[in-house]
């Protein structure tokens, strides 16, 4: 699997100060669990770019698999129920090194993202959106929605 290594550089103007600041976000598609690889690549970025990224956005499908309970939970065929390396940084074992907010996809563990349905934190520097949800960072404005979009089921409510 290809991870998605997209870097972005976006300029805001502070009211209070009239130069521009740049934040630097990486953005990261699926993510499937794969945190340490997704780290591995921030860290190479940084390095090879000389450059700080302030934030990653992963945009779905995240997998905030804690435990084995968590995988019986998935709507993944039972080939994909693999555990990955999310729930070393939930369990304190390891700390995301950069501040990582995602929304959640249709391969989730729901168990889990239920309980924050409004969005909170999943494990130190790790931020879910919720359902729906905007965050302000930087002075730039957030939002996301999570799930996917299906034709078929769009107009049941």
């Amino acid at each position: 699997r290809v991870i998605i290594e997209v870097l972005y550089r976006v300029y805001q103007c502070s009211r209070r100060r009239s130069i521009m600041e740049a934040i630097n976000i990486a953005v990261e598609g699926c993510c499937h669990g794969e945190l340490d690889k997704i780290y591995e690549t921030v860290t190479f970025i940084e390095k090879t770019h000389n450059t700080k990224i302030d934030l990653l956005l992963c945009c779905g499908d995240f997998q905030a698999v804690r435990n084995t309970a968590d995988l019986q939970c998935m709507a993944v065929p039972p080939k994909y129920r693999q555990m990955q390396t999310f729930y070393k940084y939930y369990s304190g074992e390891k700390v995301a090194p950069v501040l990582t907010i995602f929304i959640g996809g249709n391969h989730e563990a729901s168990n889990h993202l239920w309980e924050l349905s409004y969005g909170g934190w999943v494990a130190p520097n790790i931020y879910y959106l919720g359902r729906s949800g905007m965050v302000q960072f930087g002075g730039l404005r957030i939002g996301g929605l999570s799930g996917i979009f299906k034709p078929h089921d769009y107009h049941k409510g």
